[in-house]
């Protein structure tokens, strides 16, 4: 019995973020009312607060099950792998960035851009520091700082302008090129 109850609380939750989501392509998300929310996704409005306090509760745990979703693909590369080429690693981002529906509907409002890309940035400072321990990083521990703001304002930029222009460029081309960039301007190190 618990596991259908589990089932039905996923898809109870599936149904209000995709109504969010669809709400989200017509108006501002602060405007969304639960009313119209539960209308949206067929559900009553006491089931909605079983789930969420507010709407911006609903937000944040999207929001963070996002980036839970982008730490387990991050997470799914070993430093092995990433010692020979960052490029699979880095295409995994960048489709995970354009096919992402959280994301796509998200990042249309400036505020909510400015809030994930610094998540974003602090996600992959965590990941050198802590999972992939400084790979391609200088020997000198003194220019880490230096060369880790560098790689990841130019990896984050990349993405930006990336969805700026519309995700025109294949993922995979997008990868190299970070790739490229990375690897030899840690090279001169």
């Amino acid at each position: 019995m618990p596991q259908e109850k589990d089932r039905r609380v996923r898809r109870t939750r599936a149904r209000l973020e995709q109504a969010m989501l669809e709400l989200m392509q017509e108006k501002d998300a602060r405007s969304v009312t639960v009313q119209e929310l539960t209308r949206r996704a067929d559900v009553n409005r006491g089931t909605f607060y079983a789930h969420y306090k507010d709407i911006f509760d609903l937000l944040d745990q999207m929001e963070e099950g996002l980036f839970v979703r982008l730490d387990r693909l991050l997470s799914s590369y070993s430093d092995q792998e990433l010692s020979r080429e960052l490029t699979p690693l880095l295409a995994d981002v960048f489709r995970f960035v354009r096919d992402e529906p959280v994301l796509r509907v998200a990042l249309r409002d400036q505020a909510t851009q400015n809030s994930f890309f610094r998540r974003l940035d602090q996600l992959i400072y965590q990941k050198y520091r802590e999972d992939w321990r400084g790979l391609f990083l200088p020997t000198d521990r003194q220019l880490w700082s230096g060369c880790l703001d560098f790689m990841v304002a130019g990896a984050v930029g990349l993405i930006r302008g990336w969805m700026d222009r519309g995700f025109q460029e294949d993922p995979e081309q997008l990868a190299q090129l970070a790739n490229r960039l990375i690897l030899r301007g840690l090279s001169l190190f």
